[in-house]
């Protein structure tokens, strides 16, 4: 996504709900203006104190390893990249029949298509996915997983959309928007060290934005890393085992 500096100032006038945005990512109680196309502020660029602990279980950033094939890119949405999975089906289906069709949360244990009426909130999203994921459990930014889990964090924009990030093993975050490639950057461009604090807003009136404003932070979630996650996609009615991104 190309974001300009006119972008940029005009956002940072923007509200949205309670949305942060171009806030210093090191600490919520920091009032201060973030550095220009940086994560945190002056005060904590070099010596941000809270740390979001890694259980030595996160993948690595290699975005090539969506980015480098439309057919996995097209395939693949947030929810797939931050469970580490890559679909060997979804891929075939992909490329052979142009049936691209998201994984969906909930959609393995039978939970009903998200309703346009109800949206999208925190509690459906966050039930959704515990539910695929039964081992997995609620979390916070610093405390450490589990051995064999790593954290991912969960968003919405209540009215349209959810989305997920995950904490790679350089101790950073990143996120794959759709069937738009993965990144490690924010909505302004910024690195992201924690989704909590990070910039999701994208407004529509932007050149290559999406008109989402991922403005309610859900949770942190610790998912299990040493073992194959099973997700299913939109119009699938049997169970898929997603592999992992390494296959």
């Amino acid at each position: 996504m190309r974001v300009t500096r006119k972008i940029r100032k005009i956002r940072k006038k923007q509200r949205g709900g309670d949305m942060i945005i171009g806030k210093c990512q090191c600490d919520k109680s920091c009032t201060n203006s973030v550095i220009k196309g940086e994560t945190f502020c002056s005060v904590h660029k070099d010596k941000c104190a809270i740390k979001g602990a890694l259980s030595s279980w996160e993948p690595k950033y290699e975005p090539e390893k969506y980015n480098g094939d439309k057919a996995i890119q097209h395939s693949h949405n947030c929810f797939a990249y931050a469970m580490n999975v890559r679909d060997i089906e979804k891929i075939k289906s992909c490329r052979e029949k142009n049936d691209c069709h998201f994984h969906v949360p909930g959609k393995i244990k039978g939970h009903p298509e998200f309703s346009g009426k109800m949206g999208k909130t925190c509690g459906d999203v966050v039930g959704r996915t515990m539910a695929d994921i039964p081992n997995g459990y609620l979390t916070d930014f610093q405390t450490k997983c589990d051995p064999g889990f790593s954290k991912v964090g969960i968003v919405v924009d209540k009215e349209n959309d959810l989305h997920y990030y995950r904490q790679d093993n350089n101790g950073w975050w990143s996120h794959k928007p759709g069937a738009r490639k993965v990144t490690n950057k924010d909505a302004l461009g910024a690195p992201i060290y924690r989704p909590d604090l990070a910039s999701r807003n994208y407004p529509s009136e932007y050149e290559g934005d999406s008109g989402l404003n991922y403005s309610s932070f859900c949770s942190y979630m610790c998912v299990p890393r040493d073992k194959p996650i099973q997700i299913a996609g939109r119009r699938k009615s049997k169970k898929i085992i997603a592999h992992q991104s390494s296959v």
